[in-house]
């Protein structure tokens, strides 16, 4: 009896035994990658070495919030993954002198923040840096994944610096009243400047020296008392798109060895000339302007400018160096459709696009076109003045996907109208079509459905190139495609391979005896480590555009109640197996 109660005894442990072991299991964190966080609040009574200490003592992924309205005084290290937010848009003071943290390792410069090679990971948002007495509100040195979002960014010698540094995102932040430059990018590459507003600062809006495969896209940069953008080094494999650049001495400078480049649907527009500006006069109040270094060659290799508006600017709306030799520019806006009064420097070549009127539900529509006829959906934004149509003034702007639209009541469908508008600034021209606006659900062809017939805005959808547009606008008058309505002006084509192009006498045949600007003036002050070049070896065509992480949820069911059930039944099936062999010895 003794030997029985023995083994049931021996049996219910062991059950007992796995039980527990089925249990500790279920209760043991799961490991998913993502490390436990956790959340601070930072608030004015506390030091500046108060909250370098926390966020020293702080894991990888913890948060800290800046709860408070103002704070003074701040020089912080961020050296771990870390996020840095404010929901109250607090306003951080930076310290104007090297603190003691920053001192340890090796940096002299002053700041508000500055982000280590140790930071990958990190985002900063929310807050209002103010640096008017620092070397750089934000330093970004040799880090890689940082976000840099939603934030207003006053002052400094250089307000941001982003060196050595790769799949950095700056988006979405005011940069402001620099006392040079409003964003620096030295040695960067696969990282995203977009969506920021750059302005009044005392060079350039964004200085680029060397830089690779980036995006610099939506940012409007404006009000800038060099140029808007500066490109020097090497670049390579950068797009630029859809910026709006405005109100600069001149817009966009490149002064780099570029391969793989674009520039496209980007307005360049009101570039004021300056006669105490630092390489010239005549090198100031130009839309694009080429230094002596810029240095672009190859069938694919070679800077890509298409599409751009270069618009109401003081000198050239595009000039290059006399230094340089020529070069051909793709199709671009150049406020006129005549190619006598395109005001493109003798140096560059161009092709023109041109406004048409089309039809499009509901209204009128004053389309960018290529010189075949051939639609522009992915365009610049641009005003065109007054539109007047049938004796009424509308206000018209050309949105990216290449229409500016008229749509009232006034404007009956299916009736022919008479369309006026104005381009040009120092040589108007107008230009008088007549175009029929569609009906409530106009199809442009038989063959498609009305649901096909208009994208989300209701303008008429794009064909491909080669497609036949015919019924997309009225009164067509033929080159083949019957798309193309009767115009008072003419666009002209200056031909890659035209030496002598055509450039009127208003093109300023008078080439300027100044020289762009070599690149190092225009360098920092401040933390200059440009370093050598970060390759440009111009493999990949493609800008890369960083996109944010996106954490991967693992989903793991709790099987530990089915677990404990079978190893029941099994100890159930082991007892009962036991008493049966018992009575049968």
């Amino acid at each position: 009896m003794n030997k029985k109660v023995s083994t049931v005894l021996f049996i219910l442990i062991i059950g007992l035994f796995l039980i527990s072991t089925v249990n500790a299991a279920d209760t043991s964190p799961i490991d998913d990658g993502v490390s436990t966080s956790n959340e601070h609040e930072i608030t004015s009574d506390l030091s500046n070495d108060d909250i370098q200490s926390m966020f020293d003592n702080a894991n990888d992924g913890d948060t800290f919030k800046f709860t408070s309205k103002e704070y003074n005084d701040v020089s912080l290290v961020v050296d771990k993954n870390l996020s840095i937010i404010s929901e109250k848009n607090s306003i951080v003071n930076a310290a104007n002198t090297v603190s003691d943290k920053a001192k340890s390792l090796g940096i002299s410069k002053t700041f508000g923040f500055y982000f280590t090679s140790n930071s990958a990971g990190s985002i900063l948002s929310g807050i209002t840096i103010v640096a008017s007495n620092c070397d750089n509100a934000i330093i970004v040195d040799g880090a890689r994944d940082i976000e840099i979002t939603n934030n207003t960014i006053v002052g400094a010698t250089n307000s941001v610096l982003i060196k050595n540094s790769q799949e950095i995102s700056l988006t979405g932040n005011d940069i402001s009243k620099a006392s040079e430059n409003g964003v620096q990018l030295q040695d960067v590459k696969y990282s995203d400047i977009s969506k920021n507003n750059i302005h009044n600062n005392k060079r350039s809006g964004i200085e680029i020296n060397n830089m690779n495969n980036c995006t610099v896209l939506r940012n409007e940069i404006h009000h800038n008392k060099f140029n808007g953008i500066s490109m020097y080094g090497v670049t390579s494999g950068n797009t630029l798109k859809y910026n709006s650049v405005h109100n600069n001495t001149n817009g966009i400078f490149i002064d780099s060895k570029t391969s793989y480049d674009v520039l496209m649907a980007n307005t360049l527009s009101h570039s004021r000339r300056d006669p105490f500006f630092e390489l010239g006069p005549d090198e100031s109040g130009n839309g694009l302007l080429f230094g002596e270094h810029f240095r672009s060659k190859g069938d694919k290799s070679k800077l890509l400018v298409k599409n751009n508006a270069l618009i109401h600017n003081e000198q050239f709306q595009a000039k290059n160096n006399p230094a340089n030799e020529k070069f051909g520019l793709d199709q671009n806006w150049f406020d006129s459709t005549d190619g006598e009064n395109t005001f493109v420097c003798p140096m560059l070549f161009a092709k023109i696009l041109k406004l048409n009127a089309i039809t499009i539900q509901d209204g009128i529509g004053i389309q960018l076109q290529d010189e075949q006829g051939n639609p522009i959906d992915d365009a610049p934004a641009f005003d065109i003045g007054g539109v007047d149509v049938d004796g009424n003034t509308y206000t018209a702007k050309v949105e990216n996907d290449g229409i500016a639209k008229i749509k009232s009541p006034d404007i009956e469908p299916n009736t022919e109208h008479k369309v006026k508008f104005t381009v040009g600034d120092r040589i108007k021209t107008v230009i008088e079509q007549s175009a029929t606006s569609g009906p409530e659900r106009y199809v442009e062809d038989a063959g498609k459905s009305n649901d096909d017939a208009f994208d989300g805005d209701g303008s008429s959808s794009q064909q491909s190139d080669n497609q036949n547009t015919e019924g997309r606008v009225a009164d067509g008058s033929g080159d083949g495609h019957g798309n193309y309505v009767n115009g008072t002006s003419s666009s002209s084509h200056i031909s890659d391979g035209d030496v002598e192009g055509k450039y009127g006498t208003n093109s300023s045949d008078v080439i300027s005896t100044d020289s762009s600007d070599s690149g190092v003036n225009a360098i920092s002050k401040g933390d200059v480590n440009a370093g050598s070049s970060s390759g440009g070896s111009g493999e990949s065509a493609k800008a890369y555009e960083v996109v944010p992480k996106t954490p991967i949820s693992k989903s793991v069911q709790n099987t530990s109640g089915a677990v404990i059930i079978s190893i029941l039944a099994l100890l159930g099936c082991f007892v009962y197996g036991y008493r049966r062999k018992e009575e049968y010895d």
